[in-house]
């Protein structure tokens, strides 16, 4: 019997070597052949920054799916989902990108939709997302807060420095001494008197905790309710960037107290009006004096604390507003329900898009450019509204009947009148179906319909219009192509009125669009003189 070699021992060695790795990354990174199971959907996100390829997608925590594919489209991230086939999501569930922790990777999260909603399909497009204010748009706004703390720090430091400044930060800090040591022998000479307002304080604290103890499932849903409308935090910041930015150049009261001498004079004046009137309520002058000196005072205080604890009292056994509010659950429910409604329109209001747009034709049978003007209202993405103003070179044309009488008999004449001075308006209504969309309305001034047809991915549209339907005389039909090579520019072509013989020719033309946040964002831009 042969034995093996060194050589072949070491081979097979190194073959099952080989066979036990391939079969431990499979364990151990879930891998899996045939992950091509399953249905995929589409999500349209502002942005998917730091979104990558084969991430999870989750439910509740659960993966149910992975991300395939990640590509632009109409200047926004187009994601492709592929689900497991078993999952089923509804067609008003929403989709959002979340962070694992704060520097985590991203993935993609499904909020779980309304149980009565039909499910979506293979290749269907889940219209509702979450918008998310990422990282770093939340670090840029963090950085210019910082440079503007750095220059109201530097003008602090231009005001009080030198001589003069140090003199005058001197004087503002001797007051405050003053008026703290004050204070204190004020507060040590009434001592008896404060410890019972602490102790009925004390007790008047003990009663809400007892209340709060009592209702933390509603106070658990008022809180959730609250953190919904969290995203204002940006504008919050906002805000903030505007104060500083005020303070900078010297607007309102603590812009003058940094920039203005005058200012810092006036603060010092008000130090020392503060330190006499200090001085008369440790003489017992004035009504904050004798709340402090008189036992009477006290007394008054006390009742009135007496009288808030009773008010508690109420609320924690349900009597009045507060009270229902912190113990009947139907008004907790009402309440998170008024406020998810406010979210939720709030949420439809990012949806909502504008489009303006010119397009002119060059008409070769007439010689003479057609141009329209259009603004297109979008409140959804499958649905739109356009409102049109056209400038026909061939006129609005009208006929009119009358009667002449020849040899005798009466004789019907029918005469054409073109009026060419005359604008044309468009006021149409679409809706889109995946690649098909429908059209109808008004249509250069007479009752019409259209329908389109979209190709790569929306790159290429082709359009068919039917409109001016007449007794006398053929529909006007048209047919045109239009591809956008470039972002907001496109090209057109195509064949008009092809059934009347006589206005019928071929055109050719272009057009350019923008949309709200393209207007909005040139209007910010433009040099204010």
């Amino acid at each position: 019997m042969s034995k093996f070699s060194i050589e072949a021992k070491v081979g097979i060695f190194v073959v099952i070597g080989i066979v036990l790795l391939a079969y431990m990354s499979m364990k151990v990174g879930k891998l899996n052949f045939s992950n091509n199971k399953g249905y995929y959907i589409e999500v349209l996100f502002d942005s998917a920054s730091g979104l990558v390829r084969d991430v999870t997608v989750e439910e509740a925590g659960v993966e149910i799916g992975r991300v395939q594919d990640i590509s632009l489209k109409n200047g926004k991230a187009l994601v492709l989902l592929q689900i497991k086939p078993e999952i089923e999501i509804k067609k008003d569930a929403r989709a959002i990108i979340r962070t694992r922790g704060i520097l985590g990777d991203k993935y993609v999260e499904i909020l779980a939709g309304s149980a009565s909603a039909p499910a979506i399909r293979n290749g269907d497009r889940l219209t509702r997302t979450v918008p998310v204010t990422d990282m770093d748009s939340l670090m840029n706004v963090l950085g210019e807060v910082a440079h503007d703390i750095k220059l109201l720090t530097n003008a602090i430091s231009n005001v009080l420095g030198g001589a003069e400044g140090e003199a005058t930060f001197r004087a503002i800090v001797d007051n405050l001494k003053e008026m703290v040591t004050t204070l204190n022998q004020t507060v040590q000479s009434n001592s008896d008197d404060i410890d019972r307002m602490i102790d009925n304080l004390a007790g008047f604290s003990d009663t809400l905790k007892s209340v709060g103890d009592e209702s933390q499932d509603d106070i658990k849903d008022i809180i959730a309710s609250v953190r919904r409308v969290s995203s204002t935090m940006e504008l919050l910041l906002t805000d903030l960037e505007e104060v500083v930015v005020k303070i900078n150049t010297g607007q309102g009261s603590i812009g003058r107290l940094i920039n203005e001498e005058d200012t810092i004079n006036d603060l010092n004046e008000t130090l020392a009006a503060l330190k006499h009137i200090t001085q008369n309520i440790s003489q017992g002058e004035g009504t904050l004096g004798r709340l402090i000196a008189e036992d009477q005072t006290i007394d008054s205080l006390n009742a009135t604390l007496a009288s808030l604890d009773e008010i508690t009292t109420k609320i924690n056994s349900g009597e009045g507003t507060i009270g229902r509010l912190v113990n009947d659950e139907e008004t907790v429910d009402t309440l998170n329900t008024t406020l998810s409604q406010l979210n939720n329109y709030l949420e439809k209001q990012d949806t909502f898009r504008t489009y303006l747009d010119y397009r002119g034709e060059y008409h070769f049978e007439s010689e003479a450019l057609k141009s329209y003007v259009s603004l297109r209202i979008q409140p959804s993405e499958d649905k739109y509204y356009l409102l049109q103003v056209i400038d026909d070179p061939e006129g609005k044309r009208s006929s009119s009947d009358t009667y002449t009488v020849i040899n005798g008999e009466t004789v019907l004449v029918q005469q054409a009148k073109i009026e060419y001075d005359e604008l044309k308006f468009s006021a149409l209504v679409a809706k889109r179906y995946y690649d098909f969309a429908l059209r109808g309305g008004l249509m250069e001034s007479t009752g019409g319909f259209g329908f389109d047809y979209y190709f790569l991915d929306d790159k290429l549209l082709m359009s068919m219009d039917a409109f001016d339907f007449s007794l006398d005389r053929n529909p006007h039909l048209k047919a045109k192509i239009d591809f956008t090579p470039f972002s907001h520019l496109y090209l057109t072509t195509g064949y008009d009125n092809f059934l009347n013989e006589e206005n019928r020719s071929f055109f050719i033309g272009g057009g350019i669009n923008f949309s709200d946040e393209d207007i909005k964002t040139l209007i910010t831009s433009v040099p204010i003189p």
